[in-house]
């Protein structure tokens, strides 16, 4: 399919500020871009002014700096005022030399062609289609006369794929959350996987747990049925999430977790491996960056309707598209509403959430994005902690009953506030330089009070019960300024990020703990009295992070070079508040990033990379000594392929992983801990995306970590990592009927596979391996009836053979079903 960079008319010139330290890092946060957004709204009047397109005749200014050939097709387009299209795929990888002076339109574009085997053919409506330079491409420029393309060739007004937008099938072929640049996923010296909407929509995915769990590198659904958090780890480590590139505000506890909801995504990206360079304070493992719904410059109407066999029932929309007829300003709104059961008895969940957004864009050169999002969730929590007799292990009174409810009907409670506004800013003074700036508020509120299980009596069916309560408040304020260079030194491209970026954090937590009357597993009966608890722990908590990141992409020849380096200073303030006492903690941290790849013709591209990450740790060793931050450094080789004219991906990676400065058991004074302690995570990863027929599409990974303890002064020495399986493995696989009275049909099969875990630090509970099927099916009415144009009915089975397993535990007296199966129907209407 070719994809279309074609100018957005530009408009007439009528178009064209929490406590005193984090306010004074604010404002020195928000300096640097001050004088850019004043520049940057000057230059866009002058721009909408005087910019007007022009036919292949007229001379214009050219200054396009060496690079990637389709980078440097959207800089002709911008600045001749023309429509180009091309063949993403036909394009991928290959490097112009630029072109700079004063041309006629025809000739500056066979110059910015020259050499790299690509050609130009005019058209009809005087835009340009570049394509592969052969006899029957058709006349090139500058003399191009023919009005006729060549035969096959298919057209589409929709521009190329870029970071942040859609792509048709599995196989994304540019991210963004490697290198904060729009950069081809084969040239990124690093393991990214990239869950796009179509993928989501047909696995029926409705959490970030289901949206990765055929993703390589990833331990998902630990305990998927926890509706406090997604349980979530890559390479060992529990990751952090990112919206948009920005960290979500997060609690001092596991209770206050964000869950951001796949249906306002345009895609899931998981990049694996430190990430410091880029991003601060974060785990070895990696991250995880949601790509927020943008409003399109092509209006959706989106309408579905959902239920499955908890009896949860759904409905949702979304709309969006172009507010005027020159698409200068556009629109997004979606929202989203559920309310039902689990496959816990006597516990329902709902949530509410509503996300608009509105892009402005007054000239070709400039954007300005404002996003808001709310969600309210409510609900009884599922922790259980259930035991392990009766689950894991025999117990002679039978099994704990898989919907087994262990809490109090009617007292317990979880509910989730979360919200945030923001903008992103950008603004390309000319061919070489951009800026851009993203700021956002966010805050989530959660309250727990929940009974669980705290272990079985000598009878082996009546459960001691615990009662929590933890009302927590989190907020955090994050803003990012960047300026990206595009140029040339000799045969060396380059593109150069520089980048400034604060953080500012705060959490809250009362923490409560006592106990409750405990129930009969095997006849049980609800109602018994609930006292709350006393309040065992009061904190607060508040971070600043500013942090100066310095990034040089270069290309000479086939050769792609990455080199990042950051410096972050990190202010902790954490008080006590039953003590009344405060500790504070400040440190700085540098953090590095190199790799190196080679790409080849045939869309091979073999890398080798090292980084490193740190993320700070709260409290003191005996003698009053703060902790340092644990540190991540990595050593990966992989290889990508991804050939051109085609929609495939396959990625292979082997890394070695160390997490250093990790907290162990002070052997000298054991209420005390050291940062003595070392863990190390190495494997091998393989993943393939692909078209591999018409209609056929396949997902297949594999995955082998050893995440070891090898430095401790406790039980945990030389074991495993727990809830990590050392091999994971899945497939799944999508056909739609092409033609014919079927056409539209579609079946989905998928299969998982993880393998034995260990469920403590001792390694001495062993939580068998076990393999799960998935089952997809759609259909297009419209195929029945025009009346019914662009409704689709499916309808997706996970665990198809309701397989009855232990996701993990964390212990004798706290296991976790995994998710029983479930069959989700839904029924969607896009127009």
């Amino acid at each position: 399919m070719n994809f279309s960079r074609t100018p957005r008319p530009c408009s007439s010139g009528a178009n064209a500020g929490r406590r005193g330290h984090a306010a004074h890092r604010v404002r020195r946060a928000l300096a640097p871009t001050v004088l850019a957004l004043g520049i940057a709204a000057a230059s866009s009047t002058l721009q909408a002014q005087s910019a007007a397109p022009v036919n292949a005749a007229a001379s214009r200014s050219f200054d396009i700096a060496p690079g990637s050939v389709d980078t440097a097709l959207d800089m002709f387009a911008r600045r001749a005022g023309v429509s180009v299209s091309y063949d993403a795929a036909e394009v991928h990888g290959k490097i112009t030399q630029g072109v700079r002076g004063t041309y006629p339109v025809a000739t500056a574009l066979e110059k910015l062609l020259d050499g790299t085997g690509l050609a130009a053919v005019a058209k009809m409506d005087g835009a340009w289609l570049v394509q592969a330079a052969t006899p029957s491409a058709g006349p090139a420029v500058p003399g191009a006369t023919s009005n006729t393309l060549p035969a096959l060739t298919v057209e589409s007004t929709r521009e190329r794929e870029t970071a942040t937008g859609p792509f048709a099938g599995y196989a994304a072929k540019r991210s963004a959350t490697a290198t904060k640049t729009d950069t081809s996923l084969l040239e990124t010296p690093q393991a990214v996987s990239v869950i796009g909407q179509n993928q989501i929509q047909e696995q029926g995915a409705l959490s970030l747990v289901d949206a990765v769990k055929y993703t390589p590198g990833v331990q998902a659904g630990t305990d998927p049925v926890d509706n406090r958090f997604d349980s979530l780890r890559i390479r060992g480590f529990e990751p952090t999430l990112f919206l948009d590139g920005m960290q979500l505000p997060y609690g001092a506890s596991l209770y206050g977790r964000p869950k951001v909801d796949p249906f306002t995504l345009e895609r899931i990206e998981i990049l694996r491996g430190p990430s410091s360079s880029l991003y601060g304070s974060i785990p070895p493992g990696g991250l995880v960056n949601f790509v927020s719904l943008r409003p399109p410059e092509q209006a959706v109407h989106t309408v579905q309707v959902q239920t499955n066999t908890f009896g949860r029932y759904e409905g949702a929309f979304d709309v969006g598209g172009p507010v005027d007829k020159d698409g200068t300003v556009l629109y997004r709104l979606t929202a989203l509403g559920f309310d039902g059961g689990t496959q816990i008895d006597h516990t329902k969940e709902s949530r509410v959430l509503v996300a608009p957004s509105v892009t402005l864009r007054p000239d070709r050169d400039t954007s300005l994005t404002f996003s808001a999002e709310y969600q309210r969730d409510n609900g009884e929590p599922q922790i259980q902690f259930l035991p392990a007799q009766g689950t894991l292990l025999g117990n002679p009174n039978g099994n704990v009953p898989y919907g087994k409810y262990v809490g109090e009907p009617g007292v317990d409670e979880y509910s989730r506030t979360q919200a945030w506004l923001g903008y992103e800013f950008e603004h390309r003074f000319n061919e070489t330089w951009k800026v851009s700036q993203k700021l956002r508020y966010a805050y989530l509120d959660t309250n727990l009070f929940a009974v669980a299980g705290a272990g079985l009596q000598p009878d082996l069916r009546t459960l001691n019960r615990q009662v929590l309560s933890a009302p927590e408040h989190a907020e955090n304020f994050t803003l990012d300024n960047q300026a990206q260079a595009q140029f040339q030194t000799g045969a060396i491209a380059h593109t150069v990020l520089v980048g400034l970026d604060y953080r500012w954090a705060s959490s809250r937590i009362a923490l409560g703990f006592g106990t409750a009357p405990p129930i009969d597993l095997y006849d049980t009966v609800y109602g018994a009295s609930i006292v709350h608890p006393p309040v065992v722990q009061s904190t607060s908590q508040i971070q600043n992070q500013v942090g100066v990141y310095l990034q040089d992409q270069l290309a000479y020849e086939r050769w792609r070079l990455t080199l990042s380096g950051r410096h972050d200073w990190v202010d902790t303030s954490t008080t006590n508040r039953l003590a009344n006492t405060t500790a504070t903690q400040n440190e700085g941290a540098f953090s590095g990033r190199v790799g190196l790849s080679y790409v080849f013709d045939a869309g091979v591209a073999p890398y080798v990379a090292y980084s490193r990450s740190f993320q700070p740790t709260i409290g003191t060793s005996f003698d009053g000594t703060p902790f340092q931050s644990t540190t991540g450094t990595q050593y990966e080789v992989g290889i990508k392929y991804q050939p051109a004219r085609s929609a495939i991906a396959a990625n292979a990676a082997v890394y070695t992983l160390t997490q250093s400065n990790a907290l162990t058991v002070d052997p000298a004074h054991p209420q005390f801990q050291t940062q003595s302690g070392k863990v190390r995570s190495q494997g091998f990863e393989l993943e393939a995306n692909a078209e591999i027929a018409e209609g056929l599409k396949v997902i297949a990974s594999y995955t082998y970590t050893d995440a070891t303890v090898t430095q401790s002064n406790g039980a945990d020495l030389d074991k495993r990592v727990i809830v990590v399986p050392r091999n994971q493995a899945s497939l799944w696989a999508d056909y739609t009927v092409q033609r014919g009275p079927l056409r539209t049909l579609n079946f989905g099969l998928g299969v998982r596979y993880f393998g034995q875990t260990y469920g403590n630090s001792a390694n001495t509970v062993s939580i068998p391996s076990n393999t799960l099927v998935d089952l997809a099916f759609g259909y297009e009415l419209g195929q029945l009836s025009p009346k019914l144009d662009g409704v689709r009915f499916s309808l997706n089975v996970n665990n198809l053979f309701d397989r009855r397993y232990v996701a993990t535990c964390t212990s004798l007296n706290a296991c976790y079903y995994g998710t029983s199966r479930v069959a989700m129907a839904t029924l969607r209407y896009d127009w």
